[in-house]
C-alpha cells in the first residue's frame, strides 16, 4: 500500500471533523433562536408550568425575576455619561416614542378601515375580537426587555434601549388607556367589544408601577451604585461569567411565559384560523413596515436634509426657538448605534403592559372575551422576538460594512509601506555596493 493510500482515510477523516465542528460552532451561535423554539414546545405540551398562576408562578419569577436580572446586567454594563446623554436626547425620545403612540396606532387604525371598508363584517372573514386586540395593541408602548438584549446583541447603544423603555413604559401606563379609547372605531360592530369606564383601571396603575419599579428602575440603580463602586470587580465579573449571555437565557424565560399563555387558555384554538393566520402575517409585515420608518427617521436621506433644514430648523423663526427644541427638529443622522436602538425600541411593543391593560379595561367581560382580545398582543410579542433575532445578524453587517472599505484602505497603506521600507533598503544596498566598487577600483589604480 503506498503511503498516498494510507493518508486519505485520514484525510476524509479530518475534513468530516472540521464540517462537524463548523456544524456545531453554527448551532452555538444560534442557541438562542434554539431556545425560543425549546420554549415554545415546552409551553405548548406544558402550558400550566410558566403560564399566569401556573407552577412557577412566571407573574413573579419571570415578569420581576427574569426581567431584573436584565435590567441589573444593564446596569453594569452601561456607563453612566451614555444614559445621561441619551436622557437628553430628545430627538431619540421623539422619534421612538412618537412611533410608539402615534405612528403605529394611526396605520393600524388605517389598515382595519380598509378590512371594515372591504366588507369584513358582512364576509366574517376576520373576527372582530382579533380588530378591537389589534387596536390595544398599537396603544402600547415598547416592550421592556427584549429590545434591550437584541440592542446590545447587535452591537447598538443599549444606554438609548434603557431610556426609551423606561420612558415608554412609565407615560404609557397613562397614555395607551387613552388612546385605545380614542382609536377604537365607532361602527355599531364594535360596541360588543368596547372597553369598561376608565373609572376601573386603578389597579392596573399601580401594578405597573409597582413592576416598572422593581424590576426595572431598582435593579438598574443597584448595576450604576456597584460599576461605580466597584468598577474592577464589575468588569471581572462581566468578562468571566459572560452576564451577557445570562440576559440573553432569561429573555428566553420571558418567551416560554408568553408561549405558555397563549396556549394555557386555548383561545388560539377558538378564534376561526383565518383571523389567526391573517394576523400572524399581518405583524410580520406591520413590523417591518414600522423597523423601516424607525430607520429612515433615524438616518433620514441627506437631500432631505438640505431641503427641510433651511425652512424649519435653520430658517429666522427656528433660530429664535431654545437650543433644545431647534436641536429636536433639526433633521440629521443619528449614530448607527442609536439606529439600532431605535430600531428595536419603535416597532416593539410590551406584554407586560398589554395583558394587564386589557384585563383592567374589559374587566366586565368574561375571561374567554379577554383571551380573544390578548390573542393580536400575545402573537405579535411572540414575534417580534423572532423578526428581531434576524434583525441582529443584519444590524452587526450594518455596523461592519463601513468597517471594511477602513480596513483594506489601512492593509493598502500597510502594503504600500512595506514596499517603500523594501524600495528604500534596496536603494541604500544598491548605493552601498556601488560605493564599495569604485573603492575596489581606486585601490587597484
Amino acid at each position: 500500500m503506498s503511503s498516498e493510500e494510507s493518508h486519505r482515510p485520514e484525510t476524509t477523516a479530518g475534513r468530516g471533523w472540521q464540517w462537524a465542528k463548523k456544524g456545531l460552532d453554527f448551532l452555538l451561535a444560534q442557541w438562542l433562536v434554539i431556545g425560543f423554539g425549546l420554549s415554545c414546545v415546552l409551553a405548548y405540551f406544558f402550558p400550566n408550568v410558566a403560564a399566569h398562576g401556573g407552577i412557577i408562578k412566571s407573574e413573579y419569577s419571570v415578569l420581576y425575576g427574569s426581567v431584573a436580572i436584565i435590567f441589573l446586567v444593564s446596569g453594569l454594563q452601561l456607563a453612566p455619561e451614555k444614559l445621561k446623554e441619551n436622557l437628553t436626547h430628545w430627538r431619540l425620545h421623539a422619534i421612538v416614542q412618537g412611533t410608539s403612540f402615534i405612528l403605529i396606532p394611526l396605520i393600524q387604525l388605517i389598515i382595519i378601515h380598509i378590512i371594515v371598508a372591504a366588507g369584513n363584517f358582512q364576509s366574517k372573514a376576520i373576527d372582530t375580537s382579533i380588530l378591537v386586540g389589534m387596536i390595544a395593541l398599537s396603544c402600547l408602548p415598547t416592550t421592556i426587555a427584549s429590545n434591550v438584549v437584541m440592542t446590545r446583541a447587535a452591537g447598538g447603544d443599549d444606554s438609548a434601549a434603557v431610556i426609551e423603555v423606561v420612558l415608554g413604559n412609565t407615560f404609557g401606563a397613562f397614555i395607551s388607556p387613552g388612546l385605545i379609547y380614542a382609536f377604537l372605531p365607532s361602527q355599531s360592530e364594535f360596541d360588543d367589544w368596547r372597553p369598561a369606564s376608565p373609572s376601573t383601571l386603578g389597579r392596573m396603575y399601580s401594578d405597573v408601577a409597582m413592576q416598572l419599579g422593581l424590576s426595572v428602575l431598582l435593579p438598574l440603580l443597584v448595576g450604576q451604585v456597584l460599576r461605580w463602586r466597584f468598577p474592577k470587580q464589575v468588569k471581572f465579573t462581566l468578562e468571566s461569567l459572560y452576564l451577557g449571555k445570562i440576559s440573553s437565557f432569561f429573555l428566553i424565560t420571558l418567551v416560554w411565559t408568553t408561549f405558555s399563555g397563549a396556549f394555557k387558555t386555548g383561545s388560539l384554538y377558538l378564534v376561526p384560523k383565518a383571523s389567526v393566520i391573517f394576523n400572524v402575517f399581518i405583524n410580520v409585515a406591520t413590523y417591518i413596515i414600522f423597523t423601516l420608518a424607525c430607520f429612515y427617521m433615524a438616518r433620514p436621506p441627506a437631500a432631505l436634509a438640505r431641503a427641510v433644514n433651511p425652512v424649519l430648523a435653520d430658517s429666522p423663526l427656528g433660530r429664535r426657538l431654545p437650543n433644545v427644541l431647534r436641536r429636536a427638529i433639526t433633521i440629521k443622522k443619528m449614530s448607527k448605534e442609536q439606529t439600532i436602538a431605535v430600531c428595536f425600541c419603535g416597532a416593539a411593543k410590551t406584554t407586560s403592559l398589554g395583558i394587564p391593560l386589557v384585563s383592567a379595561m374589559w374587566n366586565r367581560s368574561d375571561d374567554l372575551t379577554r383571551s380573544f382580545i390578548q390573542i393580536p398582543v400575545l402573537l405579535y410579542t411572540i414575534e417580534q422576538v423572532f423578526m428581531a433575532q434576524i434583525l441582529v445578524y443584519f444590524f452587526k453587517w450594518y455596523l461592519r460594512r463601513d468597517q471594511k472599505p477602513l480596513d483594506t484602505d489601512e492593509e493598502n497603506r500597510s502594503v504600500d509601506g512595506e514596499q517603500a521600507v523594501r524600495g528604500d533598503r534596496l536603494e541604500e544596498a544598491t548605493a552601498q555596493s556601488d560605493m564599495v566598487r569604485l573603492e575596489s577600483k581606486g585601490v587597484e589604480r
